[in-house]
């Protein structure tokens, strides 16, 4: 395998929302620019941090999907602006003002770590561009992805670490047969 084979990556979208028709037009525009989906997690409450509650309201439901496109890691800056603009296209005004419906952060699945693309700026997070930033969320260590201190408590949940292994083993035989 050559060193450009070797750097391809799954690229995943987490995608909160309040509002099952918008999770739906998000998937399909997600899927339209990054393929098919190879993958998708169950839904699960987004609530407990309630940090969009403000913007998208209550009731949030969170849902990982793994696209069938591998890609490089270079590319997450242009995914997180890709994500953006669905996120624009599916907003609504509010006393005048635009308020997301859906908020989607892209991350990278590779076979040592989940990388997670967000617009929020924190001193673990490194910049991938203007106003833009990663971290690496999750490192794959003894059979399974482990958190770092920031990690979101979500992404320690049984359901999402099985998603996730899911993903690695579909990478895994995607990089074998390249």
């Amino acid at each position: 395998m050559d060193l450009q084979q070797g750097m391809r990556t799954a690229l995943m979208c987490a995608l909160t929302t309040g509002d099952m028709a918008v999770h739906r037009r998000a998937v399909e525009a997600l899927s339209a620019r990054f393929g098919d989906a190879v993958e998708v997690s169950a839904t699960y409450d987004a609530d407990a941090a309630g940090y969009y509650a403000s913007e998208m309201g209550e009731g949030l439901r969170k849902q990982l999907v793994c696209f069938s496109r591998l890609v490089a890691p270079e590319d997450l800056y242009a995914f997180k602006l890709e994500a953006i603009k669905i996120e624009e296209a599916l907003a609504h005004a509010v006393s005048g003002a635009l308020c997301r419906r859906a908020n989607i952060d892209p991350g990278l699945l590779s076979l040592g770590s989940l990388v997670l693309s967000t617009s929020k700026h924190a001193p673990h997070r490194i910049c991938i561009g203007p106003g833009l930033w990663a971290e690496t969320t999750l490192l794959f260590q003894k059979g399974a992805y482990r958190p770092q201190p920031w990690t979101y408590l979500d992404y320690q949940r049984t359901d999402v670490q099985a998603f996730l292994l899911r993903c690695r083993r579909w990478l895994r035989q995607q990089l074998r047969a390249v």
